[in-house]
């Protein structure tokens, strides 16, 4: 009893997406928008980006110029590390092959872009969802209710989920549509994200490898580069540094490290979803995640009730305590078994399940529906 009190007593936050799409619209965006921050003040504060003066040529036109026309790097005069069998070459078309640093002004906006399109499936799913949950369970989040009042609460939920069964296909349909999309914007992003910064691998004709972090740095995120440029009818090749290059790279690493994490977790959730169309497999779930259901009440529902009707039932579970979750699954047995053997007799049994007022608003329940 003491138990009972105290896990009611404990509310839940109203969680009904799963902890992938959490990773996906929280965690993830948090991670993308606190990395353009600190982009975005390191380029507004911060020493971002200079070249070395050439002659009398303002500084500032100078670093303009650079800074917009894109900064090249020579990685094979960079690094030393040759593939082998492959001796130095003097040939302009390796030793002078440029690899342009075109994301280096980008960076900041490529986040913001991302951290939108990451949040973007859970914007979807809460314009649709638009507080269902909430509202259904609106009258057990009085912590001092009484063990009554409760049980009225737990009868019109029961029957409500009977009431709409059959109804919850769009509902079902477009949360696994918005976990697909998960899977695969994450999937785009890690492309696009490899693209953005060209880490595609060093081209066969160069006769280079990158085998330690040091080449990896030098070839993909070098600390310096150069500009061309033309001045007083002289042709010009300036050095300029990059110090956010350094921190670029370490933020790709992680990034990239992260989403590839986020994709493989996307996908085992799609999986899952397709592992629970058997209904053997929704038992095993249920005897799981809900301990204080009897077996034969979880074997008879999940059978019982079609895979939409069983998704909208396990929301419930989000938003409940456990105890109240397993008392309504019972109330749920029961009347769909009474409803089985006769439809007619519902009337006749109601006094022994729910008030006259929770029958009145079961009523009018399937019309207010969002779904």
């Amino acid at each position: 009893m003491m138990r009972n009190a105290f896990v009611r007593l404990v509310p839940k936050k109203v969680l009904v997406e799963n902890f992938v799409f959490h990773l996906h619209h929280q965690w993830t965006v948090i991670l993308l928008l606190a990395c353009s921050f600190v982009i975005t003040c390191r380029l507004l504060l911060g020493h971002s980006f200079s070249c070395f003066a050439v002659g009398d040529y303002p500084q500032q036109l100078l670093e303009t110029h650079c800074y917009s026309d894109a900064v090249y790097s020579l990685p094979v005069q960079l690094i030393k590390n040759h593939s082998p069998g492959s001796p130095p070459t003097t040939e302009p078309n390796v030793h002078g092959f440029r690899r342009y640093q075109n994301f280096y002004a980008w960076v900041n906006l490529l986040f913001l872009v991302q951290a939108f399109n990451f949040y973007l499936p859970h914007l979807l799913w809460k314009y649709y969802d638009s507080g269902y949950m909430t509202r259904l369970t609106a009258g057990l989040e009085l912590n001092g209710a009484k063990d009554e009042k409760r049980g009225f609460e737990l009868c019109y939920l029961a029957k409500y989920v009977l009431a709409t069964q059959g109804k919850h296909r769009l509902y079902t349909g477009m949360h696994i549509f918005c976990e697909v999309l998960n899977y695969s914007i994450a999937l785009a992003q890690t492309l696009w994200l490899v693209h953005f910064f060209v880490v595609t691998g060093v081209p066969d004709f160069l006769p280079i490898q990158v085998s330690t972090w040091a080449d990896f740095e030098k070839f993909y995120f070098p600390p310096t580069g150069s500009c061309s440029m033309s001045w007083n009818k002289t042709h010009h090749q300036v050095m300029c540094l990059l110090p956010l290059n350094r921190l670029y790279m370490y933020m790709f690493l992680f990034i990239h490290a992260w989403y590839i994490f986020l994709t493989i977790m996307s996908g085992m959730m799609l999986v899952y979803r397709i592992v629970l169309l058997a209904p053997s497999q929704r038992v095993a779930i249920m005897k799981f995640s809900a301990p204080w259901t009897e077996k034969d009440t979880i074997k008879s529902l999940c059978y019982r009730l079609s895979y939409c009707d069983w998704f909208f039932l396990n929301r419930f579970q989000r938003v409940m305590t456990d105890i109240d979750f397993a008392q309504m699954l019972e109330k749920i047995a029961i009347v769909s078994a009474f409803k089985g053997c006769d439809v007619q007799n519902d009337e006749d049994n109601r006094s022994s399940y729910v008030s006259e007022d929770g029958h009145k608003e079961l009523g009018s329940s399937t019309a207010t529906s969002p779904v």
